[in-house]
C-alpha cells in the first residue's frame, strides 16, 4: 500500500520540467563561474533547493485544485495507468500537505538568503518573478494554463529564471553573457512544450483544453515550433556577433543537425508521413537539452 502511494505521488512530479529547472541553474552558475566568480556552494545548493521546493510545491497544488500545471505532460507519464483512477480518494488532501510543506521549505530557505545578505532588489524580483509564473499557471480563476499564453509563461518561468537567479546569487550584478547565453534557449523550450503537446492534441481538442497548440491548430503548431527552432538558433549566432565567447556558444551548432532534421520531418506530416513519436520527442529533448549541457559544460571548463 505504501509503494502504491508512493507511485501515486510520483505521478505529479513533471520531470522534464524538475530537470530543465537544474540544468538552467546549473547554466547560470557556469557563466558566473566563466567570469571569474569563485562559487559559494551554501548560496549555491539555498538558490536551488528554494526553486525545487516552490515549482513542486505548485505541482502538488495545481493537482489539488484539479488546475494541472502542464497537464499534457503528466499524462504521458510512463508509469499512468489508464485502468485506474487518476487520484486517488485519499489524494486531495495529501496533495495539499505536501503542497504546504513544500512551500513551507521555501519560506525558511528565503529566510536563510536574507539572513546570508543574498537577496538584492534585482535577486529579489527574480523570485518574485518565479512565484508569479507558476501563480498565474495553477491557481483557480487565474489559471493562464489553457488561455493561449500558459506556453509562454512556462518557457520565461522556467527558462529565463533560473539561470538568472543562479547567475545574480553569485555574481551580484547583471552582465551581458547572461542575456546573450540564455534568451537563445526560450524559443528553443517554447518549441520543445509545443511539441510533447502534439501527440494529445486530438485529446484537448475533444476536451476543449485551448492551449496554445489548439487555438493555431496542429498544422500552424508546427510551422510556429520550426520557426522557434531558427529563431533559437539565429539567436545563438547573433550572441557571437555581440561578444559572446565563440569557445562557449561554438559548440552549440553541433545540435544544428538534428534540429534540422526534426523540423523538415515535422513539415512532412501535412503530406501525411508516418509519425514516430520516439524518434520526433528524442529529437525534440536533444534539441533542447543538449544545447543547454553543452553552454553549460563550456562555461564550466573554462
Amino acid at each position: 500500500m505504501i509503494e502504491v502511494q508512493r507511485l501515486n505521488l510520483l505521478k505529479h512530479v513533471r520531470p522534464i520540467h524538475l530537470v530543465t529547472t537544474v540544468a538552467l541553474y546549473l547554466l547560470g552558475i557556469g557563466f558566473a563561474h566563466y567570469l571569474g566568480q569563485s562559487i559559494d556552494y551554501s548560496l549555491f545548493l539555498l538558490g536551488l533547493a528554494w526553486l525545487l521546493l516552490l515549482q513542486l510545491g505548485y505541482y502538488f497544488l495545481g493537482d489539488h485544485f484539479k488546475t494541472p500545471f502542464d497537464a499534457g505532460l503528466y499524462k504521458r507519464l510512463p508509469f499512468r495507468s489508464e485502468d485506474k483512477p487518476a487520484e486517488p480518494a485519499q489524494s486531495g488532501e495529501t496533495l495539499l500537505y505536501i503542497s504546504v510543506s513544500c512551500f513551507a521549505g521555501a519560506v525558511v530557505i528565503s529566510v536563510l538568503l536574507i539572513l546570508q545578505g543574498a537577496v538584492s532588489i534585482s535577486t529579489a524580483v527574480l523570485m518574485g518573478l518565479f512565484f508569479a509564473g507558476f501563480f498565474l499557471l495553477v491557481v483557480p480563476g487565474l489559471s493562464l494554463d489553457l488561455s493561449g499564453v500558459g506556453e509562454i509563461i512556462t518557457s520565461f518561468t522556467l527558462v529565463i529564471i533560473p539561470p538568472a537567479l543562479a547567475f545574480f546569487l553569485q555574481f551580484g550584478s547583471f552582465h551581458r553573457f547572461l542575456a546573450l547565453g540564455i534568451f537563445p534557449l526560450f524559443p528553443l523550450h517554447l518549441a520543445l512544450i509545443l511539441l510533447l503537446r502534439l501527440p494529445g492534441y486530438s485529446h484537448d481538442l475533444r476536451e476543449n483544453r485551448k492551449n496554445l497548440l489548439v487555438r493555431v491548430g496542429w498544422i500552424q503548431g508546427i510551422f510556429l515550433h520550426n520557426l522557434m527552432i531558427f529563431s533559437g538558433f539565429l539567436l545563438f549566432g547573433v550572441a557571437i556577433l555581440f561578444g559572446f565567447p565563440t569557445r562557449i556558444v561554438g559548440s552549440v551548432f553541433l545540435v544544428l543537425p538534428a534540429a534540422l532534421y526534426l523540423v523538415w520531418y515535422l513539415s512532412q506530416l501535412e503530406d501525411g508521413a508516418p509519425v514516430l513519436w520516439p524518434i520526433i520527442t528524442l529529437l525534440s529533448l536533444v534539441t533542447f537539452f543538449l544545447p543547454v549541457y553543452l553552454l553549460a559544460y563550456s562555461s564550466w571548463m573554462r
